[in-house]
């Protein structure tokens, strides 16, 4: 009996779910989840860099989610092409307990030419990180437009591999 072929799309949520907003990405991860998409992975990522980067190894495509702090409103959904210039610098760095963390796995990814081929990162903008917080009413209210707006990205993805046969 062989092994099923892996997904060739992976969505990674990352966050540490004690920490309020910090929580959005597994949330987001979570939501997806429920909707079985076939062909992709949905996994979750407490957020250290060799999790991360392990988390994304041998997908053709990936979809990282995390929390980001730019000083924008709370709940704003940003998205970046990892190859297409990456994470502005402005928000690559989270206040999460996760410390070093996706910000840095694109880093260290780029360095040693280890990044999926297809990398997209969507951050929402936090707003409460302390120990033990919920996540914010703005922060819970994004949850559904980033879903929303991944699994168009996920459809957009399937197709454009079909279409590569």
């Amino acid at each position: 009996m062989s092994t099923p072929p892996k997904p060739r799309l992976k969505v990674i949520g990352v966050g540490n779910e004690w920490r309020g907003d910090d929580a959005v990405g597994l949330l987001v991860a979570r939501r997806l989840k429920k909707d079985q998409l076939p062909r992709v992975e949905i996994a979750e990522s407490r957020a250290t860099v060799t999790a991360v980067q392990e988390a994304w190894k041998d997908a053709a495509g990936v979809i990282v989610v995390d929390a980001v702090v730019s000083g924008g409103r709370p709940g704003a959904i940003f998205r970046f092409n990892a190859h297409g210039g990456g994470v502005p610098v402005q928000l690559s760095r989270s206040l999460s307990s996760h410390g070093w963390g996706v910000a840095e796995a694109l880093a260290l990814g780029n360095v040693f030419q280890e990044l999926p081929p297809w990398l997209i990162i969507y951050g929402i903008e936090g707003k409460n990180f302390g120990p033990g917080q919920e996540v914010s009413q703005e922060v819970a209210a994004a949850i559904p437009e980033a879903a929303r707006r991944i699994r168009r990205e996920i459809q957009a993805w399937l197709g454009r591999e079909v279409s590569e046969r």
